[in-house]
Order: structure tokens, then sequence, then C-alpha cells
């Protein structure tokens, strides 16, 4: 079983690799810049070999094929997962500031007519 999730967890980080190729059309090394590390392709690596675990785990596969196979599939899919989580998060702050704008319209809108009205 041991060896079932270390083979799960390399290709799931190599699946992850070839997704951060895929978006960035290189790899992207870890470099630190003045006030912040970035990961670079180690960031997709840890995410899609934490996905391919996390499937491995709950599906259960016997046999190395089929682990690999399952870990092919958690790696890629843990990559799209992460993505959509991120775009609703930039919706969902989207809509907060949009939120706030329109609240902020309506005061001045009223403040305006009270004025008038005085």
């Amino acid at each position: 079983m041991l060896t079932n999730l270390i083979i799960a967890t390399m290709v799931g980080g190599f699946m992850g690799v070839l997704t951060h190729i895929k978006r960035n059309k290189t790899i992207k090394k870890p470099r630190n810049t003045k006030r912040t590390f970035d990961p670079g392709f180690l960031y997709d690596f840890a995410f899609g070999a934490v996905a391919a675990l996390a499937v491995v785990i709950v599906a259960d596969p016997n046999g190395l094929e089929r682990v690999i196979l399952t870990a092919i599939l958690g790696g890629y899919a843990g990559e799209g997962a992460i993505a959509k989580l991120e775009a609703s998060t930039n919706n969902s702050k989207n809509e907060l500031t949009i939120d706030a704008v329109k609240g902020y319209n309506d005061e001045v809108i009223e403040s305006d007519k009270k004025q008038e009205q005085k």
C-alpha cells in the first residue's frame, strides 16, 4: 500500500508539472524576489501530487496499472479543480466590489435628493 501511495504521489506530481508547462509554455523555476518567494513549478507539482494521492486513497485501486492510471487522472483533475476554485474566488471578489460600488452610488443619490429637498 505504501508503494502505491509513493507511486501515486510521483505520477500526480509529474502530471502537475505537465499542466504547469501547458499553462506557462515553459517550466518556471522557483525564485526569490525582493519580498516574496515564487515556487514556480513546485506549486503545481505539489497540487498534482496531493490530488493524485487523495484520489488513489479514495478509489483504492488494485494493481500497479490501475494505480498509475488513477494517479494520472487525479493529478490532471486536481489542477482543473484548483483553477475552477480560483476562478470562483475571483468572481466572488468582483461581485463584492460591484455590490460595494452600487451601495455607494445609492447613498450618494439619496444624499443628493435630501439636499435638493432642502
